[in-house]
């Protein structure tokens, strides 16, 4: 069974099924107790008038006969004939006739199988052939004689039962789930470092209590975030002064100072100003960058000529245009990130870019040959900071912030990353955007 996805729909779901259930189940009930106890006791009522009027019509004369069947006709609605041939009923659309079938049978020991006809007016005529003092008798009724109709009951009662709770339930649902959904939307803004809408805090009083726990929430994430950015940017700025001035001194040491440890220093600031800088892109990550056009080929083609202008063996071959909308320096910023891991982490081998399109999506992948990433690794390394090579040496490992620099990007801009074991050994990094096309 497939289950409705929204919250909404599950609930009117679950109430149209308990309530058409507990139709089903008041209906059988009352056909039981109630219908059936009175349709048996009804149709032994008629088989007893049926069974008396042909005893008295086998009884009288020809004279009283012809009275005696007006009267039937005009007070019981019966009629009576003597030896018709009628055709067999196929089909009984009640089960009062099987109840009156079975009264016959009862009354008269003969086994009575219900036929029907047609009159001038187009009306059915159920006819029973009994046999009464050595004489084979037809009598009948119009259907219009049973008024009584249950599959009309249970229509009507499923219907506008079913009908009346569903509009009732959806109104309620869509009452209590609305602002479930906007808190839902709300928080998805959060998480892709917009400022979310104030929710109005009315209700009941258990949805204006969410609503204002999740306002005053939202409140103190935007000020944790934007508290975040401020000390990381503001720490990473103030090293700077520092660090010019310890390069400032190494550029005035004598020419007799020690050239290995003027070197190691010289190591040591460049490794800070890189951390410095890594630090300072981390702090913007959180800022949701402008939407613009960009083509993604044109862009890989660019960065793929810097990166072999540094060295690297990439192996791209360029193709079409494909132009989409979205933030440009976090796209760059993000190819760049996997890119530069692919090399670093390649073994000198050539690393493979390719890019396709499939389902509204842009697909890039960053293919390299190197040793690959363990399994359990997977989500690890997109944490700040984690790193497979642990010596904390940049010039095997790096900082441990690009792919979580490059993960908070994608988030922000609707992105997916994603990294999986390339066949014949290396890592995939894979790339997906929505195919938002530029106008």
């Amino acid at each position: 069974m497939i289950l409705p996805k929204t919250l909404f729909a599950r609930t009117v779901a679950m109430i149209a099924t308990v309530s058409v259930a507990y139709l089903l189940f008041a209906f059988s009930v009352i056909s039981y107790f109630m219908l059936v106890p009175v349709g048996k006791q009804s149709a032994d009522d008629l088989a007893a008038l049926m069974v008396f009027s042909a005893h008295r019509w086998s009884e009288i004369t020809n004279e009283e006969r012809i009275e005696f069947e007006h009267q039937l006709r005009d007070i019981y609605h019966l009629n009576i004939a003597d030896g018709q041939q009628i055709r067999s009923v196929n089909f009984k659309p009640l089960p009062y006739y099987y109840f009156l079938e079975s009264s016959l049978k009862s009354l008269t020991g003969q086994d009575v199988q219900l036929k029907i006809s047609k009159d001038d007016n187009n009306i059915d005529w159920y006819w029973a052939n009994l046999t009464v003092n050595k004489q084979d008798i037809c009598i009948g009724f119009s259907s219009t004689h049973i008024n009584a109709q249950p599959p009309m009951v249970l229509l009507l009662l499923l219907s506008v039962g079913g009908l009346a709770t569903l509009i009732t339930a959806a109104a309620i649902v869509r009452h209590l789930t609305t602002p479930l959904e906007r808190l839902s939307k709300n928080a998805l803004r959060i998480g892709s470092g917009e400022e979310p809408e104030l929710i109005p805090e009315t209700g009941a009083e258990e949805m204006a209590t969410l609503a204002i726990s999740f306002n005053k929430m939202a409140v103190q994430v935007k000020e944790l975030l934007s508290n975040r950015t401020t000390l990381l940017a503001g720490i990473s700025h103030d090293l700077r002064t520092p660090l010019a001035r310890i390069q400032l001194a190494l550029e005035m040491l004598p020419e007799n100072a020690d050239p290995v440890l003027v070197q190691g220093i010289r190591g040591d600031v460049e490794q800070m100003n890189c951390l410095i800088g890594q630090f300072l892109e981390l702090s913007k990550t959180l800022e949701k960058g402008e939407q613009q056009n960009i083509d993604i080929v044109e862009t890989l083609d660019d960065l793929v000529s810097c990166a072999r202008r540094g060295g690297a063996d990439i192996q791209w071959q360029s193709a079409g245009h494909c132009t989409l909308i979205n933030n440009p320096m976090a796209i760059r910023r993000i190819i760049v990130n996997l890119l530069e891991n692919a090399v670093r982490y390649g073994k000198n081998q050539p690393v493979n870019i390719s890019h396709s399109i499939k389902d509204e999506f842009v697909i890039i992948k960053i293919m390299d040959r190197g040793q690959g990433i363990p399994a359990n690794e997977i989500e690890a390394v997109f944490r700040p900071f984690h790193r497979l090579e642990q010596s904390r040496n940049l010039e095997t490992g790096g900082t441990g912030l690009g792919l979580s620099i490059a993960l908070q990007l994608a988030e922000i801009n609707n992105i997916k990353l994603k990294l999986y074991a390339r066949k014949n050994g290396g890592t995939v990094a894979e790339i997906i955007i929505p195919l938002k096309h530029a106008s």
